[in-house]
């Protein structure tokens, strides 16, 4: 999820080129309402911090809050490096923060994590 569509139409399509397919969202509501759809379908959820609408720390609450789509991993890939906000998201359950501009190395290392990441049990 990215509030611009130039940057999240490259970041799809560059998980696509790697075999990856992908759902595509403008904003926090949008993205949580795609989740919830499609929580069967999703392995990971990459979203900015800094967004409209709903923030994407916003969002890994509300993920996180929902026992349906709970265990999906959330990675920020964003520009903001707050200390403080980075230990908020990770004691709220963040699985990655993910710095633009970012290393194609760490972004499909961190994809790849998350997606093979075990499933919590409560």
């Amino acid at each position: 999820m990215d509030d611009f569509t130039s940057i999240r139409n490259f970041v799809c399509a560059t998980l696509q080129r790697k075999g990856y397919s992908t759902l595509g969202a403008s904003n926090g509501t949008e993205a949580y309402k795609i989740l919830t759809e499609n929580a069967d379908k999703v392995n990971v959820v990459l979203t900015d911090y800094n967004m409209p609408d709903v923030s994407g720390f916003d969002l890994l609450k509300m993920i996180k809050g929902n026992p349906a789509v709970a265990e999906i991993p959330v990675i920020f890939l964003t520009t903001d490096m707050s200390y403080d906000k980075m230990k908020n998201a990770k004691e709220a359950g963040l699985f990655a923060w993910i710095k633009k501009p970012y290393q194609l190395e760490e972004f499909f290392g961190q994809i790849e994590k998350a997606s093979s990441a075990p499933v919590k049990s409560n």
